[in-house]
Formats: C-alpha cells, structure tokens, sequence
C-alpha cells in the first residue's frame, strides 16, 4: 500500500512539473510574439496576420508610394481572416475600379493601398458599396463585362492616395503594376512587399483566341507579357500608360508557359463607370 501512495505522489509530482513546463513555454512563446511585434515597429507582422501580406525585401529605399500610387489590393474576409482576393486602381476620389469576378459573395471585402509597410504607412479601407456591371453573370463568368467599381470608406482623403486617370482614348504604350504574390500548396495566394513594373504590349485580339479561344471585341485587350520572366499564374495589377489605367486584369495566364492575358478594356467602359459612380463629368 505504501509503495502505491508512493508512486501515486510521484506521478503527482510529475505532472505538476509537466503543466509547469508548458505554462512556461506558452508564456515564452506569447512574449516573444508581442516583442517581435513591438520591435518590428512597422506593422507587418500584423498586417501578415490580418490581410495575407507576407514581409520579404529587406530594402526600403524604393518609394514605392510614388512608383505604384494607383495599385490596390481588395481582400476578402471569410471565418474573421482575410484574404487576397485581386488588384485595383484607384480612380476618381474615393473610387476604386476591378474585376467584377474580385467580388466574393457572403464576404466583408477591405482594401489595401501600399503606401509604406515598412514604417507603417499602409492603409485599409472597408468598401461602403459595389456597382457590378449589370450584364455580367457571376454564376456563369465571362471575360466580358468583367467590370465594377467600388466606392472607399474614406471620411477624408489622406495626401497618399493618387487616382488614375481614364477616358475612352485608346493607348498604345503601357506597363504593368505587379504587386508580387506568393502561393502556398493550397493555392492561398498572400501579398508581399514586393513590386515591380515593366513594359508590356498590347497585341492582336487573335492571339489570345488561339491560346484562350475567347474570341474578343473592343471591351477587351490582348497583353503579351513575353518580355517578363516571372510565371503569372496569380491575379496580377492593372496596366498603365503613365498615369491612366488602361485594363484590369480578366483572364490570368494558366501556366507558366502561357505569356498573355486578356484584360478589360477601360476605356471602352468609361460611360458606364461614371455613371456607376453619378459622376456627371469627368475632370
């Protein structure tokens, strides 16, 4: 009986030691967390957390607010986390025009203008209301009509922000805004910190038949990204001729080897998005 007592203690003891490791260890881990949060003083981790953006380049010396002053990132948010979901250029005040397919139904959407993550100068805003064009089916979605604005949550309109400019000229010259994705094996896409531009082409409509075989008309531009290295296999940023959007993004490539995409034209869409957003004249 007494042996008994006395193995019973022990394993008393035992695992009163082991519940005392784990405390300690928890509480180790839960410090060390918030100090790397308070040490990085930049906000990324918690912008890592919050809207998929994962932290990689070192060098803060690009200003990246005035090389990429139109590029958004909308999010979506399903079970209290967010994710990427597209790109967007800010248009107009307060307006930001996409794809109509960026819009997730059952999902709060948030958007992410990159200004600094480095110093914490990046901003999110809740979108207040979307205007999808009325043609578009998103049970059954097509390249065409894949357009709609959304309007920011803005109580006033902070100095970082830049609009882009759009009118129902064609451009010729354009470059693309990468805002660079990463992708996980469960095809979750995350945002960095890291962005690039370069120039891309606008190409005959029929090459994107032959790869796509959507057969394209005016509301619709072929890009040939061959001059790019990357695989674009992720959603990437709107294209540009200086500071006029030009096309989002429609179709993405399917493979790595495939280096064209479609994007809507926006141009071919100007009426609609001012009236979309009851602006009366643009200017």
């Amino acid at each position: 009986m007494k042996a008994a007592c006395i193995i019973l203690s022990v394993l008393i003891f035992i695992a009163i030691l082991a519940v005392c490791v784990m405390v300690k260890f928890a509480t180790d881990i839960t410090v060390e967390e918030r100090k790397r949060d308070s040490l990085s003083a930049s906000g990324v981790y918690q912008l890592s957390k919050s809207m998929g953006v994962v932290h990689l380049s070192e060098n803060y010396s690009y200003n990246y607010a005035e090389r990429f002053p139109f590029v958004a990132a909308v999010t979506k948010n399903h079970a209290k986390t967010y994710s990427f979901a597209c790109f967007a250029s800010v248009i107009l005040i307060k307006w930001i025009v996409t794809s109509a397919h960026c819009r997730h139904h059952g999902a709060t959407h948030r958007v992410l203008l990159y200004y600094d993550f480095a110093r914490n100068y990046s901003h999110t805003y809740s979108i207040l209301f979307w205007r999808i064009h009325e043609k578009f089916n998103s049970s059954n979605p097509t390249p065409k009509f894949d357009i709609a604005v959304a309007k920011l949550n803005i109580d006033y309109y902070p100095f970082m922000i830049k609009s882009a400019v759009f009118d129902d000229q064609e451009a010729n010259d354009v470059e693309a805004s990468v805002w660079k994705t990463l992708s996980t094996m469960d095809r979750r896409a995350y945002l960095t910190n890291d962005f690039d531009k370069f120039y891309v082409k606008i190409v005959q409509k029929q090459r994107c038949y032959e790869s796509y075989g959507i057969d394209l008309d005016d509301s619709l531009i072929c890009i040939d990204l061959s001059d790019y290295e990357d695989c674009f296999v992720q959603e990437f940023g709107p294209v540009f001729a200086k500071d006029k959007v030009v096309g989002i993004l429609a179709v993405k490539p399917r493979d790595c080897d495939t280096k064209l995409a479609i994007f809507t034209n926006v141009s071919y869409y100007t009426n609609w998005i001012l009236k979309s957003t009851h602006t009366a004249l643009y200017g």
